[in-house]
């Protein structure tokens, strides 16, 4: 970490992140702050980039130009970077399911990052009907909440496809009790 880096990031970070929050209202903040925090994700240092990366997280929507960037450390080799990527690209990205989703959908296979994945999903519904092949094998995840977010994840994405109605129905069978009550609700909703 160089200090320039660490002097940008310590600016940000200052009054509790006050100008990161400010840029959610301020667009002339956001114009000067996205851009710098654009230059220190390309920094090669995981530390750097995963206060980058929370940075993201805070503005939200305004800082959407790093969405491109962000989606690329989804790829990451570090763990706790390609997680911050996830949730920072899902904060910034989500009116922007062209940039989102497919990377989002990538991390599905990662325990680390794949509840957050499908929370993302189900937030952007229809918008991530093209990560539904990538959703349905969740259903069968040895995890419970992960079964369950899989569930809430379909019931968004494609609510009207017979298919997804069909594998949330044969959820309500499912052995844990909170996968079944998810799938009961969500099945509910869709038949209303």
């Amino acid at each position: 970490m160089t200090q320039e880096e660490q002097a940008v990031l310590d600016r940000f970070n200052a009054d509790n992140w006050a100008m990161l929050y400010r840029c959610r209202w301020s667009p002339e903040d956001a114009d000067e702050v996205v851009p710098q925090l654009m230059r220190l994700l390309e920094s090669s240092d995981p530390e750097i980039q995963q206060a980058t990366l929370r940075a993201l997280f805070r503005i939200g929507t305004p800082a959407a130009a790093a969405a491109d960037q962000v989606a690329g450390l989804t790829r990451s080799s570090v763990p706790m970077t390609k997680r911050l990527a996830v949730l920072a690209l899902g904060q910034i990205a989500h009116q922007l399911p062209e940039v989102c989703v497919d990377p989002v959908a990538e991390t599905l296979s990662d325990p680390e990052c794949c509840r957050d994945a499908l929370r993302i999903l189900s937030y952007l519904g229809q918008a991530a009907a093209g990560a539904l092949e990538a959703v349905k094998p969740l259903l069968t995840n040895p995890d419970a909440k992960v079964r369950r977010d899989a569930v809430k994840a379909l019931a968004k994405m494609k609510p009207a496809d017979p298919q997804v109605i069909e594998l949330i129905r044969a959820a309500t069978n499912d052995r844990s009790k909170i996968v079944r009550e998810a799938a009961s609700k969500c099945l509910k909703s869709l038949l209303e």
